[in-house]
């Protein structure tokens, strides 16, 4: 096994070298102390019966979340307001959730609904709650009161249902913002890839969701160049979306011809959904989408482009990856070629941060400073 693959999976690199070589640091890009308003791949669907309540942490926010017998999925901050029993211990009531210390009785929007000792219910009493969807497997938690997007899907699918594939979770050397920089680098196309190309891209603001459209030419020489350019024509496209800070999906081939004037080929489709850990660096859940295909040639097709897909995705993971371990990612000195990283960048510093991060405040020459508002 190769040096990098044993190398640790723990953010240390952020704190090291800070004198000698500071660390430009972010309102969001790359920015591990706060949390930008998106979704988040909590737990995986099947973990939450019908009936049943658990907790969970996304960093240091607890999260009661319970499936009631319409076998919807609610979230709500995790501590009864009585006395701070963890609700994920309660008992699901038909469609409300029960603290098991003194049974106060919550509705899915967090209102208290009855207290045994009293009546009626103490007045402006509430827990809050968080909107949830189901999507790819996973139950899938907003950070914020209110979602301006829905999990997303890939660019292209946006017309289809989608068929997904989970595939593992894992663990990166880095935030999840170094992941989905790296997905639109384009100077490392030749320097990781063997790809000497000249991109063009565009990119479409839609609120908190970011889509890159690149396009670039094809080069002569090179196994990789020469093989793509016999099956796609001269150029090459790829569509990515970045929703919220937290998810990434992009679309290999978008609008793809054969050989660049041919009959459309099917695109290949990723999707990643960010965890980010207390120690600086992200789990990342992945799948594999396509458009849902009816029938036994449509379930041959979909295999096919889950293969094609997989192998496409395991060449650029075993190639990124040897450039991650012990990597302190820095926007300090960015060049002409890097204008797509700097647009990420600006793009994802203009995110609303969760309420659970408003008013984090660090320490400067032995002050207390507010920076992220």
């Amino acid at each position: 096994m190769s040096d990098w693959k044993k190398a640790p999976r723990d953010g240390a690199s952020r704190n090291e070298n800070t004198l000698s070589q500071p660390l430009k640091e972010h309102r969001v890009f790359n920015n591990h102390k706060v949390l930008s308003q998106g979704w988040y791949p909590l737990v995986d669907s099947k973990k939450l019966k019908k009936g049943q309540a658990k907790s969970y942490k996304l960093l240091d926010q607890r999260l009661a979340l319970y499936r009631g017998e319409d076998k919807k999925v609610r979230a709500m901050d995790a501590f009864c307001p009585h006395m701070g029993a963890d609700l994920g211990n309660g008992e699901v009531i038909e469609n409300k959730l029960r603290c098991y210390f003194h049974q106060w009785e919550f509705s899915g929007d967090g209102s208290v609904q009855k207290v045994p000792a009293l009546e009626k219910p103490p007045c402006g009493v509430k827990v809050q709650s968080y909107p949830v969807q189901e999507k790819y497997g996973q139950i899938w938690v907003y950070s914020g009161v209110e979602a301006d997007h829905d999990v997303p899907v890939a660019p292209g699918l946006e017309e289809y249902d989608a068929d997904a594939l989970y595939v593992k979770e894992i663990t990166l050397f880095a935030h999840h913002h170094v992941l989905m920089a790296g997905g639109i680098d384009l100077n490392h196309f030749a320097t990781v890839h063997n790809l000497d190309m000249e991109f063009n891209f565009d990119v479409v603001e839609d609120g908190s969701e970011f889509i890159w459209e690149l396009e670039g030419e094809l080069p002569d020489n090179g196994f990789k160049a020469r093989i793509g350019k016999w099956f796609l024509g001269p150029k090459f496209r790829y569509q990515m979306k970045f929703s919220g800070g937290s998810v990434t999906a992009i679309t290999y081939g978008y609008k793809q011809k054969f050989k660049g004037v041919g009959k459309e080929l099917p695109s290949l489709h990723i999707l990643w959904g960010a965890i980010p850990q207390e120690n600086g660096v992200s789990k990342v859940k992945i799948f594999l989408l396509t458009k849902k295909r009816k029938g036994l040639m449509g379930k041959l097709k979909n295999i096919g482009l889950y293969l094609s897909t997989f192998g496409l995705l395991t060449i650029l993971r075993d190639e990124d990856a040897k450039a991650f371990p012990n990597m302190r990612f820095q926007t300090g000195h960015l060049v002409k070629g890097d204008e797509s990283v700097a647009r990420l960048v600006q793009c994802l510093n203009k995110l609303p941060i969760s309420p659970w991060y408003s008013k984090q405040v660090r320490k400067k020459d032995s002050r207390q400073v507010e920076v992220w508002n």
